[in-house]
């Protein structure tokens, strides 16, 4: 197939630019993990599926000039078709990749988003895929354990609420306070903050903030708050060095245990074993 300059090459399923370094098939979708070593600029191009990419280092992505920065344990959906260009960085890069196949999402129905969509640590999308990811370096691949996990991340997208992945809602149902809320919970999520101090924040009475914010984001703030602590402990265990019980105070855990047991809530094992899973 000739390429199209116009819109950039297109990728068939499985096809990167990137070195696959591992890769496991299922009747859903095709699991890819990828490496960069050092720099590149990745020219525009275009992927037959749709797919997910987690970040687990930084690199950037757009297109047409524009390029936003991706930190490592985001999350994000393309949909099929969508154009972009990647610009990586000296340190190379490190991605998990989820392409869904068209067959499956055509039996199970699924309408995916036809925009691109992120999801930063707060929302439905990043600990599925997590959870993907341990499973697929430990080699854990029972069918029902994968399916069920990338379900749970199609559940995300096909959300029919208007909110999108990340947590951000629109302008129409969302009060004028809650932004201010959620810009609270991520500037101060090593903090012991109760429920009453968000509360004289936003102007509200904290059992009207605890509703809204059940109805908005689908979680409690306190869920809420874990998974901020958990991607930014994610982003520590990068590095081999970063003792885990520094990791716990500086995210804001009480203790080692603590990160140790919230953390297996939401990635499904161990920061040990995450570490030993992203050094692999």
């Amino acid at each position: 197939m000739a390429e199209d300059n116009s819109r950039g090459k297109l990728l068939r399923g499985g096809e990167f630019y990137s070195r696959v370094e591992s890769r496991l098939n299922t009747d859903e979708a095709l699991l890819s993990e990828l490496r960069q070593l050092g720099s590149r600029s990745v020219p525009r191009h275009e992927h037959e599926l749709a797919y997910i990419t987690v970040i687990l280092s930084d690199y950037l992505e757009g297109d047409h000039g524009k390029l936003a920065e991706l930190r490592p344990f985001t999350a994000v959906f393309n949909p099929s078709g969508v154009r972009h260009a990647t610009v990586i960085g000296p340190a190379g890069a490190k991605l998990f990749t989820i392409e869904l196949r068209h067959r499956h999402l055509q039996e199970l129905g699924a309408r995916l988003p036809e925009q691109t969509t992120f999801d930063r640590g707060a929302g439905a999308l990043l600990w599925p895929g997590l959870r993907l990811y341990s499973a697929f370096k430990m080699q854990a691949a029972d069918p029902l354990l994968l399916e069920s996990q990338m379900l749970e991340m199609l559940a995300a997208l096909v959300s029919s609420d208007g909110a999108a992945a990340d947590g951000e809602t629109t302008q129409n149902s969302a009060p004028p306070w809650f932004g201010r809320v959620k810009e609270r919970l991520h500037e101060e999520f090593r903090e012991n903050l109760r429920m009453r101090d968000l509360a004289d924040d936003a102007g509200v009475h904290p059992v009207h903030l605890a509703r809204v914010f059940r109805r908005i984001e689908k979680q409690t703030p306190g869920d809420y708050l874990q998974r901020l602590r958990v991607r930014a402990a994610c982003c520590r265990l990068n590095n081999r060095e970063y003792p885990l019980a520094l990791i716990a105070a500086e995210c804001g855990f009480a203790d080692q245990s603590h990160l140790t047991r919230v953390f297996r809530k939401l990635a499904g094992t161990s920061p040990a074993r995450f570490r030993g899973a992203l050094s692999a």
